[in-house]
């Protein structure tokens, strides 16, 4: 089997807005209006927890979709990664968060991670940590939350501490929730919801990580993350089933890989690593923020060429914004995906060659996720 292009373990359109979590309510008006003045005795409460398990509350969409970037990472391993990659990363988050976080910040050197979180087709609530000054902001204090200074601007709340800011829009999570999650340590998602905690649980010090997870406690998700190191970088596939018996799907989907792809499972759970040279490491934007509407839908599918003789094999792993994925060649439209752990098998004659192209279609829209010509 001959093909051009190595295969990818991930292919998603790089149209999603990273989104928000709905409509939560959490901290009592009370207990905001204690005091106007932030409380610094409550700044580092949890600061030892990543992200995603400190300040995703439990209520809100059942559908979640994430992303986060460590910066400092990024400047910890610089001069391990190619200098094309580091000038890609993004520093501030996009559209009305980056310039709430720029009025507070005194350069994007102040900048040491961001994470955008939430449901698919809206903005999303923003999380950044560093260094800022909550005088900064160009709107009055309305109400104080421990360490924060909360702030109202055009619809949006804005949280901003010394070394935290959370953004919420109108169309995100109620900014008290999540509050309620980051600084009182109560209703996280984590603690309700257990194949969440696994799958976050075995993310680890991710400096990139994208991801979605749908449901309550029994749900189901998947991330997909980079750890950079001096020498070595490695890439994980992390997959969380409703059923055990389902990661049999995900082991199936990485037969016939080299050997430097390791797979293993651990109850309901799938693992995949491969670890590369730092300097051969390409940034990727799986969930690329543009505004607060999708333009284009998108999926996390694998294309298998060397499963089969004579056959390719394409894997439905996570939905995204996408009603379903066909399969082309140059005959048409081959075989559809409408189910998440899908997979179809395309065979060929001897001598045949062709173009696969994979395609997320979602809302009339259309996303070419994969293009790939094979020879058999």
């Amino acid at each position: 089997m001959k093909h051009s292009s190595r295969r990818r373990l991930l292919a998603a359109g790089a149209s999603l807005t990273a989104l928000s979590a709905g409509c939560l309510d959490r901290l009592s008006d009370d207990e905001a209006a204690d005091s106007e003045e932030p409380d610094e005795s409550d700044e580092n409460n949890g600061s030892d927890l990543s992200p995603l398990v400190r300040w995703v509350p439990a209520s809100g969409s059942s559908e979640l979709l994430f992303h986060y970037r460590d910066l400092t990472a990024v400047r910890q391993y610089e001069n391990a990664l190619r200098a094309d990659v580091v000038e890609s990363v993004p520093t501030l988050p996009d559209g009305e968060s980056r310039e709430f976080v720029e009025q507070v910040t005194d350069g994007e050197s102040a900048v040491d991670s961001v994470c955008r979180f939430g449901s698919e087709g809206v903005t999303g609530n923003v999380f950044v940590s560093g260094s800022f000054d909550p005088g900064a902001v160009d709107a009055d204090l309305e109400s104080a939350a421990g360490a924060f200074g909360i702030f109202e601007r055009d619809d949006v709340s804005i949280a901003v501490s010394g070394e935290t800011v959370v953004v919420s829009p109108a169309d995100g999570a109620d900014l008290e929730a999540i509050l309620a999650a980051g600084v009182e340590g109560t209703d996280r998602r984590i603690d309700a919801h257990g194949n969440f905690a696994q799958l976050t649980e075995r993310v680890g010090d991710s400096a990139f990580l994208w991801g979605e997870y749908e449901g309550s406690d029994d749900g189901a998700g998947a991330a997909f993350s980079w750890t950079f190191g001096a020498e070595t970088t490695t890439y994980s596939t992390i997959a969380v089933y409703t059923d055990a018996d389902e990661t049999d799907e995900f082991e199936e989907s990485f037969a016939d890989q080299p050997d430097d792809v390791t797979v293993e499972t651990d109850g309901n759970v799938g693992i995949a690593t491969k670890t590369i040279p730092s300097e051969e490491y390409e940034y990727q934007d799986l969930f690329a923020e543009r505004g607060s509407q999708p333009t284009e839908p998108y999926a996390g599918v694998s294309l298998d060429t060397n499963r089969k003789p004579n056959a390719v094999v394409v894997t439905y792993h996570s939905s995204g914004t996408a009603d379903r994925v066909e399969v082309r060649d140059e005959s048409g439209v081959r075989v559809e995906l409408t189910e998440v752990g899908q997979a179809e098998t395309i065979e060929y004659e001897s001598g045949t060659s062709a173009t696969i192209t994979v395609v997320a279609v979602g809302d009339g829209e259309e996303n070419v996720l994969i293009t790939e010509p094979v020879s058999f």
